[in-house]
């Protein structure tokens, strides 16, 4: 039960999008730093989705939450591709062997397919999972396609015997198959794109065989076929872009509008002149103090004394002041895992959840000789006040009406004894103080 008091509640500071570790009242707002000097995520997020063009990378703040935020779906998907695209990969070109090329270089055929195959599945094994940066994971990615289609060409450019447009036809599909298949980004599909026309247009020429119409025709082909795969890849991420920031935007709003129930219903257990928890609190927690097992704990009900007669000589403008002192007072003597809230009136509550009836009437004196060593102005000149405290043990009393009704008893017997002194609510002495109340 130690954890239980006013520091265990986190009431946010802001209601911003991103949090500012900043402490209000002590508590901590936690999540990501923001420099109020930047614009907020939800800002640039709404402006991007205003904004219409060519251009897809976000201002900085938001690429980084950008790819933080689909890095491990981003994983997943390559995974799954590599794994069913080499496999795709490696049936397709068994097939279009045995069914359209005649008579086939089996053994040109098998390092054409498994090198990149076996390749590619090696890269999703060493670069293709959780905690690799993305840009080592997006390069392993464009390394894998391109083992895959880079063979294709280069194995119809060193086969020793003559080629023909035909084996340059065939070398065409294992890029067009990555472009629409691979889910390349829109830079990596450009990149991919160059180099496999650039080796496409080197291989061709390197085969004298090969005539310069029919050089260009190929080339010529395989431009038209690549250009549409780039339009789909740009078309694709611009699209993926956008529904990202939609849920981004739905998310940072869910955020702002639970930062603000937190905050209001932090306002709800917490007293507004003092600062301190409120009469709520203290019955919710003792709720929860009084079900858990064990007989450790007390309740201190403390008074101030003649409080009246101090509002009526100094003002209640005084008296307010008067009572955020004596609370700042109490709470800075109490321990982490004490509850202090603000009873009603002038009177406050502190719940020791630990403590036994001796360490309770030790900490009510400490307590007590505190307030009565305060001083603080009042109309030009020190003033000072006192308190009375009563203590209920847990132990015997089941109920939060039991344990608050023997720590009220106590406190008027206290009173009753003179004020400015500790009374706790012992067996035998708590019949014979409730006769004399009565």
């Amino acid at each position: 039960m130690s954890g239980i008091g006013v520091s265990a509640d986190s009431v946010p500071c802001c209601t911003c999008t991103t949090a500012c570790g900043t402490r209000v009242n002590g508590m901590e707002h936690s999540g990501t730093a923001h420099d109020e000097g930047e614009p907020r995520l939800d800002v640039l997020a709404e402006s991007e989705l205003s904004r219409s063009g060519f251009r897809l990378a976000f201002p900085e703040a938001l690429e980084i939450r950008y790819w933080r935020d689909t890095a491990a779906d981003r994983v997943r998907e390559l995974r799954f591709i590599i794994l069913w695209g080499a496999t795709l990969y490696f049936c397709l070109g068994i097939l279009l062997n045995l069914i359209i090329i005649q008579n086939p270089d089996w053994r040109e055929v098998a390092v054409q397919l498994a090198v990149p195959s076996f390749a590619a599945l090696v890269m999703r094994h060493l670069w293709l999972r959780d905690g690799v940066a993305a840009a080592m994971r997006e390069t392993a990615l464009l390394a894998c396609c391109l083992f895959g289609s880079l063979a294709a060409i280069l194995v119809v450019a060193v086969k020793p015997a003559l080629a023909d447009l035909h084996d340059f036809l065939l070398a065409i599909p294992p890029a067009i198959f990555v472009l629409i298949f691979v889910r390349l980004r829109f830079q990596q599909a450009v990149v991919f794109s160059l180099l496999n026309i650039i080796v496409y247009t080197l291989a061709l020429f390197s085969r004298p065989e090969i005539n310069d119409s029919d050089s260009t025709f190929l080339i010529g082909f395989m431009a038209v076929l690549l250009f549409p795969a780039l339009v789909g890849a740009h078309t694709f991420e611009h699209a993926s872009r956008r529904i990202y920031l939609h849920g981004l935007l739905d998310r940072l709003r869910n955020e702002k509008l639970a930062a603000k129930n937190t905050a209001l219903t932090g306002l709800s257990y917490t007293d507004s002149l003092t600062g301190i928890p409120n009469r709520r609190r203290l019955d919710e927690v003792l709720a929860v103090f009084l079900t858990a097992p064990g007989s450790s704990g007390a309740l201190l009900l403390a008074d101030i004394d003649t409080f009246k007669a101090f509002n009526d000589r100094y003002g209640h403008l005084a008296g307010d002041e008067c009572l955020r002192q004596v609370a700042q007072c109490l709470s800075s003597r109490l321990r982490r895992g004490d509850l202090l809230v603000r009873f009603g009136g002038e009177e406050f509550a502190v719940l020791l959840p630990e403590a036994m009836t001796e360490e309770a009437i030790q900490t009510a004196e400490r307590l007590r000789e505190a307030v009565q060593a305060l001083r603080f102005v009042v109309q030009d000149q020190q003033v000072n006040v006192t308190i009375s405290i009563g203590i209920a043990a847990r132990k015997g009393l089941n109920t939060a009406e039991a344990l608050i009704g023997a720590a009220d008893t106590a406190l008027y017997a206290a009173k009753r004894s003179g004020r400015n002194r500790v009374q706790a609510a012992l067996p035998g002495y708590l019949k014979q103080a409730i006769e004399l109340r009565f």
